[in-house]
């Protein structure tokens, strides 16, 4: 660690940070009426999953302290404000000596592990303490390795079985932790994440980040998120070919993986259509009468040129494509797929389970080429039916799993 701390910035800033951050404990009052919680998730990805949990017992049952702990820098610096934990720790390095004074400090009453965070250290504490622990979010271990010699697959069997509850993310799951013949208990549930995308979608429909009266006179808004290169040349060729045939019909909003200065004004040279989302907002700060409002946008696309509105402008799009897919991999499907709208995405989607599920029951369109693009458009613009179909296969494979963050917050506030 010594050395790491050397040669690995964040490394360095965890050994930096974590035994002063241990202060923080001192504004939890550990009292009758209270129960501590220990919540931890490796980086942001995986608390996103902690979050439907944690938000569940706290308004539910507002006398729990919630502790949470990260393993890395960006999930602690990107969360340390997050409303719900009353503290907000790093995850400190797996010797027992380090696992004993931060349970000790702790003095957690349960405690909960995210998707495949397995620290023995402090596992095997938590055991001998008899303080439940249960694994959330599970996938069982892919690491053949890991698997084929003997000693190793002792080795990460011994490690679930200081769990006292699995709960796993889907029946496949289960049944590769039967193959483990691993003791504890194990229950299919599914991702959080579901249950926190349906609950995001309806907040989303209810506070949109742009008024419906701008999108009134088109016959299809499509919205293309976290695209790169690749996917913008694409999709904007499709478009300016659209364009010349069947002027007005379609209006694309444009959420760029990176939006900066230099790339969005590449992005405004192909399509001068266009206005950028900061002008449409800076015009809609004025008070304006509803004509001003209608007339404003015209026939022009629009460019998102900062981040943080993707998920919210999903829901005035009549369908969706999900940017990543022709180069680093496809981005997060989940999102659009819950508003119920169909999505596209590029060929390379098997980084994604969820694209792959969505893809292999006909919700996810693989989109190769502009002319793929091109025709995909044309079907959904010129069929209700066909968007409607599409739009349910999509929503279905979301609905259909959401429900374990309550499964699981239920069983926990039982225990206590």
């Amino acid at each position: 660690m010594q050395v790491m701390s050397l040669i690995n910035h964040k490394v360095r800033d965890r050994e930096k940070n974590w035994k002063g951050l241990l202060s923080q404990l001192d504004k939890i009052i550990h009292s009758k009426d209270s129960r501590i919680i220990w919540f931890h998730a490796s980086s942001m990805g995986e608390f996103e999953q902690a979050k439907p949990v944690i938000e569940f017992l706290k308004i539910n049952e507002p006398k729990i302290k919630v502790i949470v702990t990260f393993y890395s820098p960006s999930g602690y610096n990107n969360q340390k404000k997050y409303n719900f934990a009353d503290s907000i720790l790093y995850m400190p390095f797996d010797s027992m000596q380090r696992a004993k004074k931060l349970i000790e400090l702790i003095k957690p009453d349960f405690a909960v592990f995210v998707r495949y965070e397995i620290w023995r250290n402090h596992l095997w504490i938590l055991k001998q303490k008899n303080i439940s622990s249960y694994l959330i979010c599970a996938t069982a271990p892919q690491n053949t390795f890991l698997m084929k010699y003997p000693v190793t697959k002792s080795l990460l069997k011994s490690n679930y079985n200081l769990f006292d509850t699995i709960y796993t993310v889907s029946e496949n799951e289960t049944k590769q932790f039967r193959k483990l013949k691993v003791r504890t208990k194990i229950i299919t549930a599914s991702d959080t994440r579901f249950d926190r995308i349906i609950n995001k979608v309806n907040e989303s429909k209810l506070n949109p980040i742009l008024p419906k009266e701008l999108f009134k006179d088109n016959k299809l808004i499509l919205v293309a998120g976290s695209t790169w290169e690749p996917d913008e040349e694409i999709i904007i060729n499709s478009i300016v070919k659209f364009e010349k045939e069947n002027h007005g019909d379609i209006r694309l909003i444009l959420v760029p993986h990176e939006p900066t200065e230099k790339h969005i004004e590449k992005v405004k040279k192909l399509l001068p259509n266009s206005f950028l989302l900061s002008e449409i907002q800076n015009f809609l700060s004025f008070e304006r009468e509803e004509n001003e409002i209608n007339n404003f946008l015209g026939w022009n696309h629009i460019i998102v040129d900062s981040i943080g509105y993707l998920l919210r402008l999903y829901s005035l799009a009549d369908a969706a494509y999900i940017g990543g897919g022709l180069g680093v991999g496809v981005h997060s499907v989940t999102e659009p797929a819950g508003y119920g709208i169909p999505i596209a995405a590029g060929p390379k989607y098997q980084n994604s389970p969820d694209a792959v599920s969505l893809r292999n029951n006909g919700a996810l369109t693989i989109i190769q080429q502009s002319e793929d693009f091109y025709n995909w458009i044309i079907r959904i613009r010129d069929s209700a039916e066909t968007r409607a179909e599409l739009g349910t296969m999509a929503f279905q494979y979301i609905n259909n799993r959401i429900g374990s963050t309550e499964l699981i917050a239920e069983t926990i506030l039982k225990h206590l």
